[in-house]
């Protein structure tokens, strides 16, 4: 059994949740007196069961991260000290601090800034550009000495060209994760969402799919880079398309995707499918529950294929075939290529992006239907 640098058991349900909270407490991106997601809203987050959630919220309490106010919710206890201002430090900007990704990149990238004895200042944007633009000013007048980025509603252009062009005249190096803008040239460290897509999508065909729905992000460049190799996929081997079978949501529409209201419409959608592409594993572990509420079994009834590889699940019985999202690793090359950035004065004119290979994750959620 695997254990985290916590000493937490890692193949334990919780530890996944607890990782997560932990890491957005000690890193600062969730401040002392602030509210944590309700248990409710963890349950569907992790798609964990009331008493995981409640076990890995003891564990934070227990070690004084948290603190629980009855009748009010689940607050931050824990203080950041000041800590030295003369140490360097980068800035993170990510784009919403929910992603259950974060432990393992923001861990990827720690590793490699702890030899230098460089800070990591974090950042998040919620999505929203108008956030971004606060923090991109922060990190110009603060002297940070590198910036990591995760666009922000990378599906489209972004206004905030002449701050950019501000940190870059300042010498200061950016590079990007996840995305990138199409109206702004830097380098990035990215998975291969295209080809990824397109590799799972010939899965499904290869095992009898036909009629395949899929949920899609549209407000940010993964979403397009997975519906793109989804369509180039199903063109090339010659199998329609039906855009009613597709269900597009941005991060604000969260909360209504799975509502009672949500799911009927789901349902509707994707009747007929013997197969649905999600966008990562977050959506496919909710729609797998949601589903099978329904009377619907993974992969019996209805074959799902994912990104991310995050087994966000407490039924061992499902597997998803799943797009691997390299995590420790991606944070850790990006923090690896970053410093060499600082070392380069020509980091503009250079090269300094790179694509993981495609790796799929078989799992068992996909049916055979020839």
């Amino acid at each position: 059994m695997s254990e985290n640098r916590n000493g937490k058991n890692e193949n334990l349900k919780y530890v996944k949740l607890y990782n997560w909270a932990r890491t957005l407490i000690l890193s600062g991106v969730m401040r002392y007196g602030e509210k944590l997601p309700s248990e409710h809203m963890l349950q569907r987050k992790f798609n964990y069961s009331r008493q995981t959630v409640r076990t890995a919220l003891d564990e934070l309490e227990h070690e004084g991260l948290i603190s629980k106010v009855r009748g009010s919710g689940t607050y931050v206890s824990f203080r950041i000290g000041t800590g030295n201002n003369d140490v360097p430090h980068i800035g993170l900007i990510l784009s919403y601090f929910a992603d259950y990704m974060f432990p393992q990149i923001y861990a990827g990238i720690e590793s490699v800034m702890k030899e230098q004895n460089i800070g990591i200042d974090v950042a998040v944007t919620k999505n929203r550009i108008n956030d971004e633009a606060v923090f991109l000013e922060r990190f110009l007048n603060s002297n940070a000495i590198g910036l990591i980025v995760e666009g922000t509603r990378s599906a489209f252009p972004n206004p905030n060209i002449a701050m950019y062009d501000a940190l870059a005249k300042k010498n200061i190096p950016i590079i990007f994760i996840h995305n990138h803008y199409s109206n702004i040239k830097f380098d990035s460290v990215e998975m291969q969402d295209c080809k990824c897509s397109y590799s799972l999508t010939e899965l499904l065909l290869d095992n009898g799919h036909k009629d395949i729905g899929a949920v899609f992000k549209y407000d940010d460049m993964q979403g397009m880079e997975r519906y793109k190799g989804f369509i180039q996929c199903m063109a090339d081997h010659g199998m329609r398309i039906d855009d009613d079978r597709i269900q597009w949501y941005s991060t604000r529409d969260m909360d209504t995707l799975f509502s009672r209201k949500g799911i009927v419409s789901l349902m509707r959608r994707f009747n007929g499918c013997s197969a649905i592409m999600t966008y990562n594993d977050e959506i496919a572990a909710q729609l797998t529950t949601a589903f099978e509420n329904n009377g619907i079994k993974v992969p019996d009834d209805l074959s799902i294929v994912s990104f991310d590889n995050a087994s966000l699940t407490e039924t061992s019985a499902i597997s998803l075939c799943s797009a691997d999202h390299p995590k420790f690793e991606l944070g850790k090359r990006a923090a690896r290529n970053l410093l060499r950035m600082m070392d380069d004065p020509n980091w503009r004119e250079s090269n300094y992006s790179y694509r993981f290979p495609v790796s799929i994750v078989s799992g068992n959620s996909i049916k055979d239907i020839h």
